[in-house]
């Protein structure tokens, strides 16, 4: 019976460290669980900064391809406008679109043809007329009276100075 009495005391302190076992156990799963949801939180926390990041970087890239769509569009109205000079032409357009209240490219061409014509070669605004260039061409071939006669009067009725300048440039050839 001793052995039973030292075995059963034995027992019950194996009972009392099994029951600590297994609440060390209960315990030490509790702290698992909790830095595994805290380490989950910490995830999702830096996922959510990440996400915040994304949509930045997707709002500027969608920024840029409308301003690239816009650029594009202006091109294209100022390239059919005869516009002279595009780069300058570009940056008043633009400049007339952001003041705009709804922006319409083909608008905003149209008015800047109007304000400033010398940025447009049409006949519209009598730079691409069928003479344009010839005036200050090299000198022009001798002619005879009559024609002297024809071109300054064409010349004086027109009011083109152009016409003008041929005139004069083949009468100082004779």
């Amino acid at each position: 019976m001793a052995k039973q009495g030292a075995g059963g005391a034995s027992g019950a302190d194996g009972g009392i460290e099994a029951a600590g076992v297994v609440n060390d156990v209960a315990i030490s799963e509790d702290v698992i669980w909790k830095n595994r949801a805290q380490e989950a939180e910490e995830k999702v926390e830096g996922l959510e900064a990440r996400v915040v990041e994304l949509e930045g970087e997707l709002s500027s890239a969608n920024d840029a391809v409308k301003t690239v769509e816009r650029r594009g569009e202006i091109d294209r109205e100022l390239v059919a406008a005869k516009a002279v000079d595009l780069e300058t032409a570009r940056l008043l357009t633009e400049a007339t679109i952001g003041e705009m209240d709804s922006p319409d490219v083909a608008i905003a061409v149209r008015e800047l043809c109007d304000r400033k014509p010398f940025l447009f070669a049409c006949k519209k605004h009598g730079v691409h007329g069928t003479n344009a260039g010839l005036a200050m061409g090299p000198a022009a071939v001798r002619r005879g009276d009559e024609e002297l006669e024809t071109m300054a009067s064409s010349a004086r009725s027109s009011g083109d100075r152009s016409e003008l300048l041929r005139y004069l440039r083949v009468r100082r050839g004779q």
